[in-house]
C-alpha cells in the first residue's frame, strides 16, 4: 500500500513544500529513506519507528520505502518526522479508507491531506520546530488549508490566516484526531495572536530623550534618526552616553506595519529566535559584538543561516565601538545598506536574504578616546589618529546620513525646560513630542515634501566645495525632507538643506582627512 503526506522543510529563511511518499510492500523487513536526506533526516527512521510503536500501532512486516519529494531539494532537520510516521501508519491501514467521519465533517482520508509538521521523540511526543512559520507560509502558497503542528507552536501557526490549525502534543493525539475527527486537548493552546503594546515603552524612551540637556544637536539628530530612519554615526569619548542613546532610539522606532511584522516574525522563526508565539510588531534591535565574523554579520555557515543584518531587517543594527570591527567585516555592509538585501554564496548554494535596517553606530574619536576633549588630554600621536580614522572607508561613511559629536552631558540626564519655555521657536528641536514625531513620519510616508528650486540650486552650488558624492547629495535631500516634515513646511527650503549639511561627516574633526 502507498500513501502521500504533505510536509515541508526549511532552506535558509524560506520554507519549501515537501511531499512524503510511503510505500509498504512485501519483502525483507527494512526502512529505506530516499530523496536527498542529510544525516539528521536519515536518523529520523529510528525516531519514527519507535514513536509509532509507543503510540500503540503495529506495522506489518515488510519493506518500507519513504521518498521525500522533490528529490532535488536537500532535506535537513527533523521537520518531516510526524509526516513520515503518519505515512507509515496510513500505508499500514489502507490509507484510512472505509473509516467513519467525525465532528469536523472530514473523513480520515481527507484529514491526511493536512500538512503534518513536528519532530518526534522516541516515545511519540511532538516537539517544536525552528522555522515553523516560513514552512506554513510555503504550504499556504501551495494551496494547503489545514495543518497539524506541535501544541507548543499553535499560536505561531495561527499567524498564517489561510490555514486551519490542529495542535497536538503526541502522535497518539494526532492518530485519535485522524480516526475520529475529535480535536486533541492541546487545541486549547490556540490562543489569539498577542500584539506587542509598545506605547508605554516609547513614552519612557521619549522622556529620556527630552531629558538630555546640553546636547541640542545630539537631540535634534536623534529625532531626525527616528522620524526618517536615517543611518546615524555618533562620535564621542567613553562614557558619554552613546550606547544609551542608541538604545533609546531603538525603543522610539515606530511599530512595524502588518506585512513587515509578518516578514520579521518569519525571519526570527527561521533563526530559532521567536521566543514569544506572537506577531513581532516591535522593530528588532540587534547589537553584535565587534569580534563578529563576516558570516555572523551577513549570514552563512554550512546551512546558509541568516546573519545579523537579516535579523535586524525592519529594525536597528547597532554597531558599538565601530572602529574595533574588522574592516573587511564592515565593508560587507555596503550592499545591504544600498539595496536592502544581502546575497550569500557558499558551498551549500546561494541565498538572498532581506536586510533593510537602520544602521546606528558609535565610536571613539581616537584610540585613547579623548581627542578634542576638554576634560582629559589625548595620548595619541598623529599616526595613531590617522590609523584610527582609516579603519573606516569613505564608501562606508558615505552611507551614513547623520554624523554627530556626543560630548559629556551637563549633569547627566537632567530635565529640560517645559514645552514653550525654551528659546528655540521650533518646538520639536527643544522638546520633541510623540505626536510631532508621528505626524512627521506619516507625512514622510504618504506626502514627502518636494525640494524647492532654490534649495536644489543651493545644494548644486555646495556639492563640489563640500566634496559630496551623488549618494551624499541624495542622502542630504532625504534628511532635509525629514526636517521639512517636522517643521510642517510645504516644501524643502534652503534652511532645511543648510541644516542637513550640518550633519555631514565634514563637520566632525574626528572624521576629517582623506576620504578614501
Amino acid at each position: 500500500m502507498a500513501t502521500e503526506i504533505k510536509t515541508g522543510v526549511l532552506q535558509g529563511i524560506e520554507g519549501v513544500a515537501v511531499t512524503v511518499e510511503v510505500d509498504l510492500s512485501r519483502g525483507l523487513p527494512g526502512f529505506h529513506l530516499v530523496g536527498l536526506p542529510n544525516t539528521e533526516v536519515r536518523e529520523s527512521r529510528e525516531r519514527v519507528l519507535a514513536a509509532v510503536r509507543h503510540s500503540g500501532c503495529r506495522i506489518p512486516p515488510g519493506r518500507i520505502t519513504v521518498n521525500l519529494a522533490p528529490a532535488g531539494v536537500r532535506k535537513e532537520g527533523a521537520f518531516c518526522d510526524l509526516a513520515m510516521a503518519m505515512g507509515v501508519i496510513a500505508a499500514s491501514n489502507g490509507g484510512g479508507s472505509g473509516a467513519s467521519g467525525g465532528p469536523d465533517g472530514l473523513d480520515p482520508g481527507r484529514r491526511l491531506e493536512a500538512v503534518f509538521l513536528g519532530e518526534l521523540s522516541l516515545f511519540g511526543e511532538i516537539r517544536p520546530l525552528r522555522g515553523l512559520l516560513p514552512i506554513l507560509l510555503a504550504a499556504a502558497r501551495r494551496g494547503d488549508r489545514l495543518a497539524v503542528v506541535p501544541a507548543a507552536q499553535a499560536a505561531e501557526a495561527r499567524l498564517v490566516p489561510q490555514l486551519a490549525v490542529v495542535a497536538a502534543s503526541t502522535l497518539a493525539e494526532v492518530l485519535a484526531w485522524w480516526r475520529t475527527g475529535v480535536l486533541p486537548r492541546a487545541g486549547g493552546q490556540l490562543r489569539p495572536i498577542i500584539h506587542d503594546d509598545d506605547a508605554a515603552r516609547r513614552r519612557r524612551a521619549l522622556v529620556m530623550l527630552q531629558d538630555l540637556r546640553g546636547q541640542a544637536l545630539v537631540r535634534k539628530a536623534a529625532v531626525l534618526a527616528v522620524v526618517g530612519e536615517h543611518n546615524l554615526l555618533m562620535v564621542g569619548p567613553p562614557g558619554s552616553g552613546k550606547t544609551r542613546l542608541a538604545r533609546i532610539l531603538g525603543r522610539l522606532r515606530f511599530p512595524l506595519a502588518p506585512g513587515d511584522a509578518l516578514d520579521t516574525t518569519r525571519i526570527h522563526s527561521a533563526a530559532g529566535l521567536l521566543h514569544r508565539p506572537a506577531l513581532m510588531t516591535r522593530p528588532p534591535f540587534r547589537a553584535p559584538h565587534h569580534t563578529i565574523t563576516r558570516a555572523g554579520l551577513t549570514g552563512g555557515g554550512p546551512n546558509l543561516r541568516p546573519g545579523e543584518v537579516t535579523l535586524a531587517h525592519g529594525g536597528v543594527l547597532f554597531l558599538d565601538e565601530l572602529t574595533e570591527f574588522a574592516p573587511a567585516v564592515l565593508e560587507t555592509l555596503r550592499e545591504p545598506l544600498e539595496e536592502g538585501w544581502i546575497s550569500v554564496t557558499r558551498g551549500a548554494g546561494h541565498r538572498r536574504f532581506p536586510a533593510r535596517f537602520q544602521l546606528i553606530a558609535a565610536m571613539n574619536p581616537c584610540r585613547c578616546g579623548f581627542a578634542g576633549s576638554r576634560d582629559r588630554p589625548c595620548r595619541c600621536q598623529a599616526a595613531d589618529l590617522a590609523r584610527h580614522r582609516n579603519r573606516l572607508s569613505g564608501p562606508l561613511l558615505d552611507r551614513f546620513d547623520l554624523f554627530v559629536e556626543v560630548g559629556a552631558w551637563e549633569g547627566g540626564f537632567l530635565q529640560t525646560p517645559r514645552p514653550g519655555t525654551g528659546t528655540d521657536p521650533q518646538g520639536w528641536r527643544s522638546f520633541p513630542r510623540e505626536k510631532d514625531l508621528a505626524r512627521a513620519r506619516e507625512r514622510l510616508l504618504n506626502r514627502p515634501p518636494p525640494l524647492a528650486p532654490s534649495a536644489a540650486a543651493l545644494l548644486d552650488r555646495l556639492r563640489q566645495p563640500l566634496g559630496l558624492s551623488l549618494r551624499g547629495v541624495t542622502r542630504c535631500v532625504r534628511l532635509a525632507a525629514t526636517l521639512a516634515a517636522l517643521d510642517g513646511a510645504a516644501e524643502v527650503g534652503e534652511g532645511q538643506v543648510k541644516e542637513a549639511l550640518e550633519f555631514r561627516k565634514e563637520s566632525l574633526p574626528a572624521l576629517q582627512g582623506d576620504p578614501g
